[in-house]
């Protein structure tokens, strides 16, 4: 069998926030594995501990950050560029509302109506005043849970998305879970304060870097005011966004702030410099908008983004065994991103690993990965993934057996043995009936009228 591999094409390159803010703080088959001989070249990229010094650069400065726990992560790839006290849990205050947010999204479509109910009127703290009964479309609830930081519609939207508010911390915890988090728990949609209710800067960030992959989400944090349609609270309709760092940094795009006593100023940021996106978590910071900039500056100034694979890049083909094609065009289902120091030159190898299939498969279906490999360490990985379904092949009707051939072949000489000799019989008895009738009619006539016919 032949496995046909395509390279990949690839370049270098709360008690919840107040209702007024605080001000602002001063398969079994056997994988078939390729690594090519011409490694790929670099492009302008992320890292996973924070990088080492390389002896031709200059040491790195970081941030001086004082807030009790911080990070700063590449959007794309999740590696850290710098992190203080990133796994210590500390309660998230409103943050918790990016979680919200992401389960809304994922389970609520866009324009759906959602109906306030008196459970989620009575929140306190930091609301849109819902009155019960109230309709406001999905689109507009997210703008009220993200940039006015609405509890009440937080409540509203968890009991749409998943019947209960109960169930859909539930569901929080359980896509907490999914996602890797080993320091999250969540008590509540908002944040109001639990002593139960907990995460990190580590699993904020990487909460803040799955919900920035929704649109919805994206296009809601970067707005700083919004006027929503209402059904009842008609004059309660402007949404300002509460984060400080939106208009005071080049770039900021998001994305949720959080405030309460015992969590102190936490912010989840993000900012995008020529393409590149960089997500922050501060965790109590006596300033987070200065100290979000800080690690900005930081990872903007010293660090460059390499991409090596585009999701959706076709990496090869596969082989399909008893498929309607012998192969499939295999993609990469993730963009693949490193990132190093600004300097750096990094030497990357690609190692494409492909898992022949059984039709049919399905589109989407993950027949193998793509490695990236530096240094002989494993640096970015995706799954390589079907681009289109492949039918099983349909069934040949094949010729019969010898032996079969020589049954059916006796068979069929017998039954025409026994067709002729029957069709015989029926001629052979009609001739002999022709021939014997006239004789038989002429011995019934007088022996007188026979000699008249004869000579007349």
């Amino acid at each position: 069998m032949v496995l046909v591999l395509g390279g990949v094409g690839i370049a270098l390159r709360s008690h919840s926030a107040p209702t007024n803010d605080p001000p602002p703080s001063p398969k079994a088959n056997t994988p078939l594995v390729v690594t090519p001989q011409t490694p790929v070249p670099p492009a302008p990229a992320a890292v996973t501990p924070p990088p080492t010094e390389t002896a031709d650069l200059p040491p790195l400065h970081p941030p001086d950050i004082k807030a009790v726990s911080a990070i700063l992560i590449d959007a794309v790839s999740g590696q850290v560029l710098y992190e203080k006290n990133a796994d210590a849990r500390r309660p998230m205050a409103s943050t918790t509302k990016v979680m919200t947010a992401l389960l809304f999204c994922e389970g609520i479509k866009e324009g759906q109506i959602i109906t306030a109910s008196p459970k989620a009127c009575a929140v306190r703290e930091s609301s849109m005043h819902l009155k019960p009964g109230e309709k406001v479309t999905s689109n507009d609830m997210l703008r009220a849970i993200l940039m006015r930081s609405a509890n009440d519609g937080c409540v509203a939207a968890a009991e749409a998305t998943a019947g209960s508010e109960a169930a859909f911390v539930a569901r929080m915890n359980q896509k907490a879970a999914q996602l890797g988090l080993t320091n999250t728990h969540f008590m509540n949609p908002h944040g109001l304060h639990d002593p139960k209710h907990y995460t990190s800067a580590r699993d904020l960030a990487m909460i803040g870097r799955a919900a920035m992959q929704q649109d919805r989400i994206r296009d809601v944090v970067k707005t700083e005011t919004y006027k929503i349609v209402r059904s009842i609270n008609t004059k309660d309709a402007l949404m300002r966004n509460h984060s400080h760092f939106l208009g005071h940094y080049d770039g900021a795009d998001g994305i949720k702030t959080g405030w309460t006593i015992p969590a102190g100023h936490c912010y989840v940021g993000s900012a995008t410099h020529n393409g590149w996106q960089l997500i922050s978590v501060v965790l109590k910071s006596p300033d987070y908008v200065h100290e979000t900039a800080a690690m900005m500056n930081f990872g903007f100034a010293n660090f460059a983004p390499h991409e090596l694979a585009k999701a959706g890049e076709v990496a090869g083909q596969c082989l399909v065994e008893k498929g309607e094609r012998p192969t499939v065009p295999v993609s990469v289902a993730k963009a693949i991103q490193y990132v190093s120091r600004i300097g750096e030159t990094p030497t990357f190898a690609r190692h494409i690993t492909l898992v022949p299939a059984v039709a049919p498969v399905a589109a989407g279906s993950s027949l193998g990965s793509l490695e990236v490999m530096l240094g002989g360490r494993q640096v970015a990985a995706s799954p390589l993934v079907a681009t289109e379904a492949i039918p099983a092949a349909r069934p040949i009707v094949q010729a019969p057996s010898s032996n079969a051939g020589r049954f059916l072949g006796l068979t069929g000489i017998f039954a025409a043995v026994l067709v002729s000799l029957r069709y015989g019989t029926r001629q052979k008895t009609r001739s002999t009936t022709f021939t014997k009738g006239p004789r038989r009619r002429r011995r019934r006539f007088a022996p007188s009228l026979r000699d008249d016919d004869y000579g007349g």
